[in-house]
């Protein structure tokens, strides 16, 4: 681990101590690096939210967002903090789906969440 990434983290740790704030759009244009595909981001003093709008998809174009803790450590209690997360940036009535891979497709280099969006009727609802 490199020098300023330890700083990172210690610095996170400290921020975390603190109550939580709101999340605010980060400006993609300051940002030394946006990954290929990457339309928006939030980010508030635990979590960063990377947003790809237009993901292709077998089931064609979803919304992929990618949900990191500051630490790079997992997310406590990470459901209902994930669908706390989602609740805020996209809304209470919005369904997300957590993707968990195939083990053959399994990338697991930092602690990082996904769920995807799908446009309305694209994927199945309980029925109750």
């Amino acid at each position: 681990m490199s020098i300023s990434k330890r700083q990172r983290r210690l610095a996170a740790k400290d921020l975390q101590k603190k109550p939580e704030s709101a999340f605010e759009q980060v400006e993609l244009i300051n940002l030394n690096f946006v990954p290929p595909g990457m339309t928006r981001a939030y980010s508030n003093n635990r979590y960063t939210v990377m947003i790809f709008d237009n993901a292709k998809t077998t089931s064609g174009k979803a919304v992929q967002v990618l949900i990191q803790n500051h630490t790079d450590t997992p997310i406590a209690n990470h459901w209902s903090e994930i669908q706390r997360i989602k609740n805020e940036i996209f809304g209470k009535e919005v369904m997300a789906i957590e993707y968990f891979p195939a083990e053959s497709e399994l990338i697991n280099t930092d602690n990082i969440y996904w769920i995807f969006i799908y446009p309305e009727g694209v994927v199945p609802k309980l029925i109750r």
